[in-house]
């Protein structure tokens, strides 16, 4: 697999209710813009081509007040409610074979990493046989996480109500899984609730 960022893909997953927030997460500000705005922002900066925005049932929301959508390919999960793996299979299935690399996938609540992450993600998965390469913090695991085109070929096949974490698992146990080390804390962190949220932006 190549590491030319410029040739892998990006899925970020939008389309989770957020009802914790009081508002989609995407729109929280985030020193003057919204929140889904700096997701992309960062994404073009770090040098990716190709951002996939998966999004659920605030999509016009988003379509309205994110003009950054309009340089990235928004796809549309029919059934967000049925969880994380579903928008995961709905971004894979949105890629329609365009793409013979593999793919990274983002959380929308897991703040961009640096570029350094990436490329050590990248790095790694291509000189191995393994099908998932996923960073480590102070030995806590979290995202981005890379899939070889082959991982991302059999997700598609699995029953909507799959879990990536799970699916992983099995990765590892078959020894297909690579555990990066990286220095970034961005990584580990799930932005689910306001205090989370007001927490993160204070550190930043």
């Amino acid at each position: 697999m190549s590491f030319d960022l410029k040739k892998i893909p990006v899925i970020v997953l939008a389309a989770g209710d957020s009802q914790r927030m009081g508002i989609p997460k995407g729109l929280l500000d985030y020193h003057g813009k919204p929140f889904l705005s700096y997701q992309i922002e960062s994404l073009f900066e770090i040098g990716f081509t190709d951002i996939i925005v998966v999004s659920g049932k605030d999509t016009a929301l988003y379509q309205e007040n994110i003009p950054e959508l309009k340089k990235s390919t928004v796809i549309v999960n029919p059934q967000p409610e049925k969880g994380l793996f579903s928008s995961i299979q709905s971004g894979l299935l949105g890629l329609k074979d365009k793409y013979q690399s593999g793919v990274f996938i983002l959380p929308l609540d897991v703040p961009c990493p640096s570029k350094e992450v990436w490329n050590q993600l990248a790095v790694e998965l291509s000189s191995s046989e393994a099908n998932v390469s996923i960073p480590e913090f102070n030995g806590k695991r979290g995202h981005p996480v890379l899939l070889s085109d082959e991982f991302k070929q059999y997700l598609q096949t699995c029953s909507s109500d799959s879990r990536l974490d799970f699916e992983i698992r099995k990765q590892k146990e078959l020894q297909k899984a690579k555990i990066i080390s990286v220095n970034d804390k961005n990584i580990t962190l799930n932005l689910n609730t306001l205090e989370e949220w007001e927490a993160f932006k204070v550190k930043e």
